[in-house]
């Protein structure tokens, strides 16, 4: 009898179940802190825009056809503020790394078809998450104050970092009027937020570092391709 009720199942249900509270509680948690610390970061209207040094315009999918959607909202949005005069230059930055996939060039080469001038953009081919594009924002491209452009969803967590590793950074939203095409990617965000957030805690490294290349340089410093 003792046996059986060492191993009463009962009693390991309500452990399984403790446990995942435990686990749902802590991110809920760690969700709402990331939340409440970006807030003041971002910012809903571009007239509302602290002038800033460099509008960092985050990656996602591309193909062979060009940009995506979701991808082209952000491209948009960061143009209409560069073109009301709150920022000089263009850190894009995104996956570029292995061959035949490449985020950064393709969106450069939609922001040149908009008649922005190439001088004018930077690429960051190891922006491989929106912690490694941050601490590369940092470390890298030594850049002080940044606008940050991505979805909606995305930026409590793109914000968050950013004002973590000691960025000047706001934020706005590329989300259209009538919302944005990749609403959807918004359900991983919770878990993500967790990522992020220990990431920022533990100090983790990027995937790769590299030698600077100041954005208030010559921008060819950061292409690798001849035109």
């Amino acid at each position: 009898m003792r046996i059986l009720r060492l191993f009463d199942p009962r009693k390991h249900w309500r452990m399984h179940f403790g446990l995942f509270a435990l686990g749902v509680s802590i991110v809920l948690g760690i969700n709402a802190w990331v939340l409440r610390k970006s807030e003041p970061g971002i910012v809903g209207k571009e007239a509302d825009l602290r002038t800033a040094h460099t509008i960092m315009v985050l990656g996602s999918f591309v193909s062979d056809a060009g940009v995506s959607g979701c991808v082209e909202e952000r491209l948009q949005r960061g143009l209409s503020v560069y073109r009301i005069g709150k920022g000089q230059r263009f850190l894009l930055t995104g996956d570029h790394g292995r061959k035949g996939y490449d985020e950064v060039n393709t969106m450069m080469d939609r922001l040149i078809a908009l008649g922005v001038p190439k001088e004018h953009i930077f690429l960051d081919h190891a922006g491989f998450d929106t912690y490694d594009s941050m601490w590369r924002a940092k470390q890298v491209f030594q850049v002080d104050s940044v606008t940050i452009v991505s979805q909606g969803f995305h930026l409590p967590r793109a914000q968050y970092i950013a004002a973590s590793l000691g960025l000047n950074a706001q934020s706005i939203a590329a989300d259209p009027v009538g919302g944005s095409v990749c609403d959807r990617a918004g359900m991983r965000e919770p878990l993500a937020r967790v990522k992020a957030f220990c990431n920022v805690l533990f100090g983790a490294a990027p995937h790769h570092g590299g030698q600077p290349i100041p954005i208030t340089g010559p921008a060819n410093a950061s292409h690798d391709r001849i035109q």
